[in-house]
């Protein structure tokens, strides 16, 4: 009752009102996380403790600048592979659906989703601003939104992958607690996997086990189950096109995750091995992606891969590393403004593709100003 209060309030609430109040809570919380981050104490070489912000001050200076260099150039490479096999899942995903653009469109529109998303929480402006661009040059909102829908899971599936791959080469990082960790979270991953394929394949079987097996919250389950299997309809004869987009997933994710190994390796932490900084990884991108509190992850990516990785490249490399994994990111994503005011009022993709009917966008979409461009 008082949560359905509480946000009957917050809906009797002006939209600009909302979204400055969001906005600003989401600044006070990254600003929040950094500050505790930073100024948590560590424990020096010497036996000293200091602050967190201090440490990295005085670790700085002792970076080799050539490896700095030649180690954050390859974690933006192996960045960039995963963000090619994103933006190839989803030309895959609109072809499910009957939509086809040329990929060089895809490629910039790819960019400037992510770098809208760059000021946002979570994924939000790369997912908007894709299901925009493709329903407006396309006509087909709905078969857009399906995609969409279908992306978010695939990139679930993508990160399950990525965890349990990573999981028997890098569970070294969880000490003693790994045998409760895989217990707790690999059946998960599992069943989570699974679910998703049976669902896209067999939706009759889930149906009927939701159906007839009782289970606590069961009616909030066929709910969901029912708008993942209307989502996944268009691709339920498309098994080896859903399978491919389920391997560009596992390699978006697995990309993401070994980008940190580099970044680490760039600042000198000499107790860094691939598959376990691999491994910590899967799990700070799934913190990053999931909460929904701080602007683009930020405080929550270096906290997750501290609490995770201290004890094997120290602290102060932790930070470190997780921070340069974000700016090694951007370093395609930040081209993502020159294709935003090069697109310009009348910018149309050369064709698109429906249904295998070859047309001229320009007659599918009108006209917008630039000042709706910015909005999105």
């Amino acid at each position: 009752m008082a949560t359905s209060a509480l946000q009957g309030a917050w809906n009797r609430v002006p939209p600009g009102v909302r979204q400055a109040l969001s906005t600003g809570t989401k600044v006070v919380l990254t600003v929040g996380a950094f500050y505790l981050l930073l100024t948590h104490q560590v424990r020096t070489d010497d036996g000293r403790h200091v602050s967190a912000l201090r440490a990295i001050a005085d670790y700085l200076p002792q970076i080799d600048a050539g490896v700095f260099w030649r180690f954050v150039a390859l974690a933006a490479a192996i960045k960039v592979v995963g963000i090619l096999c994103s933006m190839y899942r989803w030309q895959l995903l609109l072809e499910g659906q009957g939509i086809r653009f040329p990929f060089g469109h895809i490629f910039g529109t790819f960019l400037i989703g992510r770098f809208l998303g760059t000021f946002l929480p979570s994924t939000v402006g790369l997912d908007g601003y894709k299901l925009y661009d493709a329903a407006r040059f396309s006509g087909r909102t709905a078969a857009a939104t399906a995609a969409t829908a279908v992306e978010k899971v695939l990139g679930i599936i993508g990160m399950f992958l990525t965890f349990l791959i990573a999981f028997p080469l890098g569970y070294g990082i969880l000490g003693e607690h790994a045998t409760l960790v895989a217990a707790a979270t690999v059946p998960v991953a599992l069943a989570v996997i699974c679910v998703f394929f049976v669902l896209a394949f067999r939706p009759a079987l889930v149906q009927a086990l939701i159906t007839n097996v009782p289970f606590p919250g069961r009616a909030r389950v066929r709910g969901f189950l029912g708008r993942a299997s209307a989502a996944a309809a268009a691709y339920r004869d498309q098994k080896l096109l859903l399978m491919n987009a389920a391997v560009q997933s596992f390699f978006v994710h697995f990309c993401t995750a070994a980008m940190y190994f580099f970044t680490a390796l760039a600042i000198g932490a000499a107790g860094a091995h691939f598959w376990e900084v691999t491994f910590a990884s899967t799990i700070q991108i799934f913190a990053t992606v999931m909460s929904p509190f701080t602007i683009a992850g930020e405080g929550v990516r270096e906290i997750v891969q501290t609490l995770l990785l201290a004890k094997k490249i120290g602290t102060t490399e932790s930070i470190i590393s997780a921070a340069l994994g974000f700016w090694a990111a951007e370093a395609l994503t930040l081209g993502g403004g020159w294709f935003w005011w090069r697109r310009g009022p009348g910018y149309r993709p050369a064709y698109v593709v429906l249904d295998g009917d070859r047309q001229a966008a320009a007659a599918r979409a009108p006209r917008r100003p630039r000042s709706a461009m910015l909005l999105v």
